[in-house]
């Protein structure tokens, strides 16, 4: 957990500053571009993955045959998907109205049919918990190619600054997980291995297909109906509020899934690991989440500027939807740990439906309505996905509340205050310091005059596991 905290912080930290100046240096509808494709690619990857990760995750015992099927399915099916994005370029660009985005569609398939080179090697490292190697790779290729496409925004490439990176990426990858490894998984494939990953996995693909498409829905909806500059707001909006919520997430789907395998057949156990994981997640994600909506305005306009101002109510609204996500995850994530997939297939088929009505009737009034609407899905998933952990280890919505609340209450007290403060002060960067000055110092006397098991928890974390280093 430690090793992919670290390399999560990095990466986020370093997108953050790479998007602040690539922000300042592009316009709204550069990013609102590539949003666009976004739905396409999301669901090829989907496609490729055909849920044959997880499974490799989950087995027990791995034979060299297992990886090289999955590899060789991966491989095969991205040039076909890749194929297939090539053709349709055309017509993705007619639907929007964006010619330009044929170019973009080609260029980003030819990534995609790299990319899946590189899959198998991933999750073996994963297998053997080798967090410390992917966090080294993820770090360096991404910073890599971060300072290439500030380069090429500098320069004047526009949209291309953020398409052309791609390439780079993954050549750096592979070069270091050879470097790491020296391990090729082998073209050798069987119908056998195929048949025992896809039953656990199809349901999986089935359930990500739906979770995918319905996610870049937001997207393709805003594109269509609006701009690209619109859509730009909303993506970097988007952007921001997933930063602190999809950095623990990422951490969580990597570390919980092979930890909380390995314990499966021990019930109290499980619960009593999953529990932690929730209440501390809840301590660490609430707080930035919250916080983040209080400062929305100083944080859009000192970074990147008040060409970016329409972003600000998004950015507030899709905080408090956000907030909920690395609680999706967990719960989740035990289903799948439970080998309930044919569950966690219905159950996103379920919300998706609610999904639907709920955008069928905000996208009338507009982005903003949209985003409330984020909200409004966030809970009622949220009481879904608990009803059936409740169910399958004894730890429910109503035991999931009582260990979330503290922290939320911490976290909704100390956002009130922040808000308050930006009220107090007209200048924006005093705002923006004396709020999170504030906000930081609260939440941790807060919780530590209440006695917070997750703050002594966080402190002996740090203690043990950084400073002894």
């Amino acid at each position: 957990m430690i090793w992919t905290f670290l390399e999560s912080f990095s990466l986020q930290f370093f997108a953050f500053v790479q998007g602040v100046i690539l922000a300042r240096l592009l316009n709204p509808s550069d990013y609102g571009l590539i949003a666009m494709t976004a739905i396409f690619f999301s669901i090829s990857h989907t496609l490729i993955d055909s849920g044959f990760t997880n499974a490799l995750v989950r087995k027990k015992d791995h034979i060299p045959v297992d990886f090289s099927t999955v590899y060789v399915t991966n491989v095969v099916l991205s040039f076909v998907l890749s194929i297939v994005l090539v053709v349709c370029s055309p017509w993705i660009a007619d639907f929007y109205n964006q010619p330009i985005l044929k170019a973009i569609v080609c260029w980003n398939a030819l990534c995609m049919f790299l990319q899946s080179f590189l899959a198998v090697q991933g999750t073996r490292m994963r297998i053997q918990l080798r967090f410390k190697d992917l966090s080294k790779i993820s770090v360096a290729s991404t910073v890599l190619t971060g300072i290439l496409a500030i380069i090429l925004a500098f320069w004047g490439f526009g949209v291309w600054s953020l398409v052309y990176p791609n390439l780079f990426r993954i050549l750096i990858r592979g070069v270091l997980f050879w470097h790491y490894q020296h391990w090729f998984p082998g073209l050798l494939f069987t119908w056998a291995k195929f048949r025992e990953f896809f039953s656990y996995g199809s349901k999986l693909l089935a359930a990500g297909l739906i979770n995918t498409i319905f996610n870049n829905l937001y997207p393709l909806v805003i594109g269509k109906y609006y701009s690209a500059k619109d859509l730009g707001f909303y993506n970097k909006a988007h952007g921001y509020a997933s930063l602190p919520a999809y950095t623990v997430t990422g951490i969580l789907t990597k570390v919980t899934f092979p930890v909380l395998a390995k314990v499966n057949d021990d019930i109290t156990l499980l619960q009593n690991a999953y529990r932690r994981m929730i209440r501390q997640c809840a301590f660490i994600v609430f707080p930035v989440m919250v916080g983040l909506a209080a400062l929305a305005k100083p944080f859009i306009i000192l970074l990147i500027t008040e060409k970016w101002a329409a972003s600000i109510p998004l950015l507030q609204a899709l905080c408090l939807s956000m907030m909920w996500t690395p609680v999706h995850v967990l719960n989740l994530n035990l289903l799948q740990i439970r080998g309930k997939s044919g569950l966690f297939l219905n159950l996103e088929i379920v919300k998706k439906i609610l999904f639907v009505i709920i955008l069928l009737v905000t996208f009338k009034f507009g982005i903003f309505y949209m985003a409330i609407g984020e909200i409004v899905m966030s809970i009622l998933c949220l009481i879904i996905n608990t009803h059936y952990t409740g169910k399958l280890i004894n730890v429910g919505f109503i035991q999931q509340m009582k260990d979330l609340s503290p922290s939320f209450l911490y976290a909704l007290s100390m956002g009130i205050l922040v808000y308050l403060i930006t009220l107090a002060f007209n200048n924006l960067w005093l705002q923006l310091i004396i709020g999170i000055i504030v906000g930081a110092v609260y939440y941790f006397c807060i919780a530590k005059l209440f006695r917070s098991q997750e703050l002594e928890y966080s402190i002996k974390l740090l203690r043990e596991n950084i400073l002894h280093k």
